[in-house]
């Protein structure tokens, strides 16, 4: 189980105590590898296609 961090902030100028919660499940999150190389798959066509479109009507 992730702990939670708290970590305490001091505003000098106004005397203010800011409390920040840190979740750790959400700070190290990895794209799938299956997703990641599907989406490589239709970007470099599509890139290509979008080139080809400028290229032809501009």
């Amino acid at each position: 189980m992730p702990e939670n961090r708290k970590i305490k902030i001091k505003d000098e100028t106004d005397k203010t105590l800011y409390e920040v919660k840190l979740d750790a499940q959400t700070e190290n999150k990895k794209m799938n590898p299956v997703l990641k190389a599907i989406l490589l798959i239709l970007a470099i066509p599509a890139g290509f296609v979008i080139g080809y479109l400028l290229f032809k009507y501009l």
